[in-house]
């Protein structure tokens, strides 16, 4: 199914209501999009492929429009697979046109797919003529490969962002984001950002700041995931703007793992004694809390706490786990408060105050290490974290 979102550009991408992860890690409950977007000028201009296994049904999206024989240009702001994968299928097709890309990209195409197609590659800010409309390209490295760029439609101010922007979630036919939910695409996008480009940050800041740089009056963003932003495309971009912010949020994420209950029952203390204070509180359990949420309820937390039990001498395999993300994706530094429990031998909290004092991340005190139930000292110094936590998410 293509759609025309403005005359002549058309949306020609499709959905995926099948993959069960993202990148093989990351929940799709809604599914996801794959969005490709069509040009119909003088020369016919292809933005974006999609995902390999479904080359056949964007195909013939592209087939309702016009024979792909006829495409002069197919433009990749990203390799990426789910950006990229039917690439082979539609040079079969398209055996004239001329692939365009920045020039990081090309050798990572001769790497994916060497597909023999003639290659332009664009320096950021060259301009293409199609005739009536001229592209501007604008290079936005790790947004969030090295390679990546985005590509603006000079004529009706469009910018195919490309994974900037993005979100989780199938669209069903409703691409725009007047005809959606936009309760839940706030909750995938965040979502999307927290675990796809949270080691990016700081990127995303430096190309809102370019795009907002060229002085443009911008009538919509056509992301590479997500709907496209024609009532306000200024929503997306300052949701991205506060959620990539380096300023974080003032309240405590309780993250916490635990097998017979005895580090359950110190977190919830903890939980209780903070809402006391009135310190906002997100808390989750790692057996059944899914990762990407996790990582977004924490990401722009003032202060995490993270609960474990010692198992065989170290922290618990699932708290070691969101710990590593927490270093893989380069959280921000911010205080962080230790608690946890062991049966006969401990090591699992010392092991954590180790791994944070390394990352050199302020570690709270106290830490509290319980042998099996917290004594009255223990339930205390629960209460004293708590104070603590306040007083650092307040400043």
């Amino acid at each position: 199914m293509n759609r025309e979102i403005v005359k002549g550009v058309y949306y020609v991408g499709v959905d995926d209501h099948h993959t069960v992860l993202f990148e093989n890690l990351w929940a799709l409950p809604h599914g996801v999009s794959y969005n490709s977007y069509l040009i119909v000028d003088d020369k016919i201009a292809l933005i974006e492929c999609v995902k390999e296994p479904w080359a056949d049904e964007w195909i013939g999206n592209i087939r309702e429009v016009v024979d792909p024989a006829k495409i002069d240009y197919i433009i990749m702001n990203h390799m990426e697979p789910d950006h990229t994968g039917a690439l082979p299928h539609i040079a079969k097709l398209a055996e004239n046109a001329t692939m365009i890309y920045t020039p990081k990209a090309s050798d990572m195409q001769k790497s994916f797919y060497d597909v023999r197609l003639r290659e332009k590659t664009v320096t950021d800010l060259e301009e293409l003529s199609l005739g009536k409309r001229t592209l501007k390209f604008l290079h936005t490295q790790f947004l969030h490969w090295p390679e990546t760029m985005m590509t603006y439609d000079m004529q009706d101010h469009i910018l195919f962002s490309c994974d900037a922007f993005g979100s989780f979630g199938a669209l069903n036919g409703n691409h725009f984001d007047d005809e959606i939910d936009m309760r839940m695409v706030e909750s995938e996008s965040r979502r999307y950002l927290s675990v796809i480009i949270t080691s990016y940050l700081k990127f995303i800041q430096q190309a809102i700041a370019k795009v907002t740089g060229l002085g443009i009056d911008l009538k919509m963003v056509a992301p590479s995931h997500g709907p496209v932003y024609r009532r306000d495309p200024t929503w997306i971009i300052n949701r991205y703007s506060e959620w990539s912010s380096p300023d974080l949020e003032k309240g405590c994420t309780i993250i916490y793992g635990t097998m017979y209950g005895f580090t359950q029952r110190v977190a919830m203390t903890l939980k209780r004694e903070l809402e006391n204070l009135s310190v906002p509180v997100k808390i989750h359990n790692l057996s059944y809390s899914d990762m990407s949420k996790v990582v977004t309820d924490s990401l722009r937390a003032g202060v995490i706490a993270i609960g474990t039990p010692t198992y065989d001498a170290y922290p618990f395999p699932r708290v070691w786990a969101f710990v590593d993300e927490m270093e893989g994706k380069r959280f921000a530094k911010r205080p962080i408060g230790l608690f946890g429990t062991f049966g006969w031998g401990g090591g699992g909290v010392k092991r954590l105050k180790d791994k944070f004092e390394d990352l050199k991340f302020e570690v709270l005190e106290p830490t509290i290490d319980v042998h099996g139930r917290p004594t009255s000292q223990e339930l205390e110094d629960c209460k004293r974290l708590a104070e603590t936590i306040a007083a650092k998410v307040r400043l």
